[in-house]
């Protein structure tokens, strides 16, 4: 009987880091989150899901680096041109 093959398959879960202001509610144009969401992902070693933009843009992050992908969110800034507003790491 030949060897059984086994194949490692890589969990994850959808996540973002969203641009949201006092009022916990999305920046208006979508750029932060999706700004703060694809470097978050990058550092995570996720994958961008190229289906959502802006306000809906999710990466998959594997589950060993979930805590990667929520520390870069929350080191980011948003800078000049969005005052009040700070990133948020939450689920898809």
């Amino acid at each position: 009987m030949p060897p059984l093959l086994t194949s490692a398959i890589s969990h994850g879960a959808l996540r973002q880091c969203a641009g949201t202001g006092p009022d916990n509610r999305y920046e208006g144009s979508g750029y932060l989150t999706a700004d703060f969401t694809q470097k978050a992902c990058a550092a995570s070693g996720g994958s961008i899901d190229p289906n959502r933009k802006g306000n809906q843009k999710c990466c998959n992050v594997p589950d060993a680096r979930q805590g990667d992908f929520n520390g870069s969110c929350k080191g980011q800034k948003a800078g000049n041109n969005f005052p009040g507003f700070r990133p948020t790491a939450q689920p898809c």
